[in-house]
């Protein structure tokens, strides 16, 4: 009882989940303009200036906007409450997530957000309790295929996705990219099988083993087919991350108001 009043009195923006997580990152490209036709709305694309500003190392390409696609193993993801971790062991699973840049709109306020459109995953737990308490729209795919060495990874859902992470340098740099960083920097924002939109907060700490890749994908999604180009760049990495309970626009912004 004490440690869930301790819960109740957190405030919004601390951690509740914690995890470890073995993620390929790749930066890819979707058309413009079915990006425009899929975004929900109060979401845009960010103006040249921001993304020049914010997005320094993602080259600009005329008709096209950047996401990142992350394809990630998660080990013992658990709960944290008020830094207490769960003492429980939770099985590994598998995960393929997409962010796009996006600004969201509320009345004159305007904020850099990283949109999730969907996840992929082969754990069903996760599935449903994703689903329910943050609101994402996470799929269930128990059929997906992962193939690992060393030094390299391949996913395979059928007719989904194709991707596939060559690491391509033996020395560890200290930092990601500053793509990925600044992906997980802003808020992240998703939009529930509800139709709710939410907002949660992302932590990336104790990084290991930053590796450039060679990423090969192609990714089918809203009539669409997404393969890697000349300017697709990646990483491996090793880190634990966090994740905040998910809030309604209000509670995650303005919170004292």
């Amino acid at each position: 009882m004490k440690r869930s009043i301790s819960f109740i009195r957190q405030s919004p923006h601390d951690p509740i989940l914690i995890g470890n997580y073995l993620a390929n990152m790749a930066a890819g490209y979707y058309p413009r303009e079915e990006v425009e036709k899929f975004l929900p709305r109060a979401m845009s694309i960010p103006s040249d200036k921001v993304m020049t500003e914010k997005y320094p190392t993602v080259k600009k390409i005329e008709g096209m906007h950047p996401f990142m696609l992350q394809s990630a193993t998660g080990k013992n993801v658990r709960p944290l409450i008020h830094n207490h971790e769960s003492p429980s062991s939770y099985p590994s699973y598998e995960e393929i997530m997409f962010y796009f840049p996006v600004i969201y709109t509320h009345k004159k306020d305007e904020q850099l957000c990283s949109y999730v459109p969907v996840l992929y995953l082969d754990y069903f737990f996760g599935v449903i309790v994703g689903n329910l308490y943050w609101g994402f729209r996470k799929e269930y795919h128990p059929k997906m295929i992962i193939e690992e060495t060393d030094t390299s990874k391949k996913c395979t859902i059928k007719d989904i996705i194709y991707a596939s992470f060559q690491q391509t340098s033996k020395r560890s740099s200290q930092e990601l990219d500053p793509f990925f960083v600044q992906t997980f920097k802003n808020p992240t924002v998703t939009v529930s099988y509800l139709n709710q939109t939410y907002f949660y907060t992302t932590k990336v700490f104790s990084l290991t083993k930053v590796l450039d890749t060679s990423p090969v994908y192609e990714w089918n999604y809203k009539g669409s087919v997404i393969k890697n180009n000349k300017n697709t760049f990646g990483n491996y990495s090793q880190f634990t991350f966090t994740i905040s309970k998910s809030m309604r626009y209000k509670t995650y912004f303005h919170p004292t108001d």
